[in-house]
């Protein structure tokens, strides 16, 4: 099954420097994906960002579950859309396997690690179609922003430059005058349309509040695998 491709750092990745870029609130869970194929119109394998899992797995157990929750209503929503938008010149026309990547968060969520007790959400972070890449955000948004799917909030649309990477990284959400005050942990960028080979380059940017954080709760070693 497809799983989630590391997002590099813009210290690390500077190719979309200068591009118009779709930005989004990071969400701060793990990562849960959930393959659909629609002629069999079946929901599954499951899987993280490195395995394949189901409702019996002791860390995503109750991600799965929480998928097919029926006050959520995930796989009615997801299998009439993509049903809708496979005609001529669709989204979906011509593919056979799609996969839905999640975020698996709750409000007090950090570094990948939950709180007991808190409510649990899937959050819709992006599609990906076989033989076709990840969908283009125009596309990701017209599908899906209106629905009862849940999705992180869309928060930029432009040039990535120094001046909303500086607005990120000093944006600190516990002070009342916080530029974005549901930006914590920080913004995933995506790039407006698919580059040749049917790539769509991302990159992530960090705020300081979570870095400092996640320094002053990890050793140097571990804050390197989560950064």
């Amino acid at each position: 099954m497809k799983h989630y491709d590391s997002i590099p750092r813009i210290q690390d990745d500077g190719i979309l420097k200068g591009d118009t870029v779709w930005g989004y609130n990071k969400l701060d869970g793990q990562n849960f994906c959930v393959t659909y194929r629609p002629k069999k119109e079946k929901f599954g394998p499951f899987g993280s960002r490195t395995r394949t899992v189901d409702e019996n797995d002791i860390q995503f157990g109750d991600a799965v579950n929480l998928f097919f929750k029926t006050d959520k209503n995930y796989p009615e929503i997801l299998s009439k859309l993509v049903d809708e938008n496979s005609g001529k010149n669709c989204v979906f026309n011509g593919v056979d396997e799609i996969t839905f990547f999640f975020e698996y968060y709750g409000e007090n969520s950090f570094a990948g690690k939950h709180q007991e007790g808190d409510e649990m959400h899937l959050a819709l972070i992006d599609v990906f179609l076989k033989k076709k890449g990840y969908i283009e955000p125009k596309d990701y948004e017209n599908l899906f922003r209106n629905t009862k799917i849940e999705m992180p909030d869309l928060i930029y649309i432009g040039p990535l430059n120094s001046d909303i990477l500086e607005k990120i990284q000093n944006n600190d959400w516990t002070q009342p005058n916080a530029v974005f005050p549901n930006v914590k942990e920080g913004v995933v960028f995506k790039r407006s349309t698919l580059l040749k080979g049917q790539r769509r380059p991302s990159v992530k940017v960090k705020t300081k509040w979570w870095l400092e954080k996640l320094h002053s709760l990890y050793t140097k070693e571990e804050c390197e695998k989560l950064e």
